[in-house]
């Protein structure tokens, strides 16, 4: 006698219903045999192994609530054999409208880059995916993604990247033999950018009220801000400056404050970096003459 675990079964004329618009889902794993028991003589059961058995469920000869028997045999010796047994009967269908949905594909990186980077622009080859399959089952795919892996790195990364697909609340969907994708892949380049630290420096222009002057203090907050560029690119910037044209203090008797949003004074190419504040806030101090300051 001959045990064989896990006999897979070939389904047949899957086309007879699938050509309608529908599509089937097979039911409790019921296309895998979990024993095939095959009672033999000695000399033939010694000649067989599990490669030598056929299992197949022929979908023309569908039987009532979608069940399909499996025929089993074998490939070789079968007139020889007294009987084969399996340990179950049927391979059990659900069938249902075919579905199809598309989605776009969102980027997520895992991992930190290198000390000194921060990731810049991220772009996909493609950034949809269609996905088909049972109405039921596309209907729990709520989005399509993928994650690339960035740790340490400190240069330019192109990998193609997995598809995968999740749920509402975010759960990967294991992809299996009843849906299926268009594309499985994308090329996806992440570019990283280097950072630099530099000084914020200001001028002013322009004299204060009669009976006002300026103290010669004055402030940046925060002086210094961290840019990122590609690399290279931060060679030539050594500082950022706001002109003196928009701290101009002509006849003004009160402190001058004001906030710059720093993007704007950078050369192109170049961005503040990640965390980095938007904005830098100036201050030019302005205050009254003492007596003796003034003179006739």
């Amino acid at each position: 006698m001959l045990t064989v675990n896990n006999v897979p079964v070939r389904i047949l004329h899957m086309n007879t219903v699938t050509s309608e618009g529908k599509t089937c889902i097979v039911l409790d794993d019921s296309d895998t045999i979990p024993v095939v028991t095959i009672s033999a003589p000695r000399s033939v059961v010694d000649a067989l192994s599990s490669d030598n058995v056929i299992a197949t469920a022929d979908v023309e000869k569908m039987e009532a609530d979608n069940m399909v028997p499996i025929d089993i045999t074998t490939n070789k010796y079968s007139d020889s054999i007294k009987s084969i047994t399996s340990s179950i009967r049927y391979v059990r269908l659900s069938i249902e409208d075919e579905s199809t949905a598309t989605f776009n594909i969102d980027m997520s990186v895992k991992g930190r880059v290198a000390d000194g980077s921060q990731i810049g622009q991220i772009t996909l080859e493609q950034n949809q995916v269609r996905v088909t399959g049972p109405a039921s089952e596309v209907a729990l795919v709520s989005s399509a993604g993928v994650v690339v892996d960035v740790s340490g790195t400190e240069n330019n990364i192109s990998t193609n990247a997995e598809i995968h697909l999740y749920d509402a609340e975010g759960n990967d969907i294991r992809l299996d033999k009843n849906l299926s994708l268009n594309i499985d892949k994308t090329m996806v380049r992440v570019e990283l950018l280097t950072l630099k630290q530099i000084p914020v420096k200001i001028a002013v222009s322009g004299t204060p009220a009669e009976g006002f002057r300026l103290t010669g203090e004055t402030s940046v907050e925060p002086g210094r801000i961290t840019i990122a560029a590609k690399k290279g690119v931060l060679d030539s910037v050594s500082a950022v400056s706001i002109p003196s044209a928009e701290l101009n203090v002509t006849n003004r008797t009160k402190t001058l404050v004001k906030s710059f949003i720093i993007a704007n004074y950078l050369p192109d190419g170049v961005i503040t970096a990640d965390g980095e504040t938007d904005t830098v806030k100036v201050t030019v101090e302005i205050v009254p003459m003492e007596p003796e300051e003034i003179t006739n």
